[in-house]
């Protein structure tokens, strides 16, 4: 399988992943006006948002981490890197990351907090979440949230 073909793929399941944890608004491939980052998948729950990155070979997942917002800012105050199996490893985790490995048609989880709890940012003292927010931008979130509220309303009725 070529990688473009893989990174679809993955980038459709890591979706349907977000969608089970309780995303009702998931949007892939993402690109929005005023921000450098193109999010493969990016979720949001009421209270907060999740990111996840899809990487196909360790040399991009070597560039992806020496991105700025990576280091500070970005999307998502939760983060996870989905990739095939034995690509990564957790040593390889900047911190706060979580990993999602695809095994078939299947995401399995290696590393993340326990539970569905996803709780927003500030309000996870005292509970394993709390080492897995980040602070996100705040700015391209609204970007990215009203690109996918355009996209939504320019979506004729019935094809949703």
């Amino acid at each position: 399988m070529s990688t473009g073909l893989e990174h679809a793929r993955l980038v459709a399941l890591g979706a349907a992943w977000l969608r089970r944890q309780g995303f009702p608004i998931v949007a892939t491939e993402l690109r929005c006006f005023g921000s450098r980052e193109q999010p493969d998948v990016l979720g949001f729950r009421s209270h907060c948002s999740t990111l996840i990155e899809v990487k196909t070979s360790r040399g991009d997942f070597l560039a992806d981490r020496k991105k700025p917002e990576r280091a500070a800012r970005g999307l998502g105050l939760y983060r996870f890197y989905l990739c095939p199996e034995g690509l990564l490893q957790v040593a390889d985790l900047p911190p706060g990351w979580g990993l999602l490995v695809a095994i078939g048609s299947r995401v399995t989880e290696i590393v993340r907090p326990r539970g569905n709890l996803w709780p927003p940012a500030g309000q996870a003292a005292g509970t394993e979440w709390e080492a897995f927010q980040h602070q996100p931008d705040m700015a391209a979130e609204r970007q990215a949230l009203f690109s996918i509220a355009r996209r939504a309303s320019a979506t004729p009725r019935g094809r949703r």
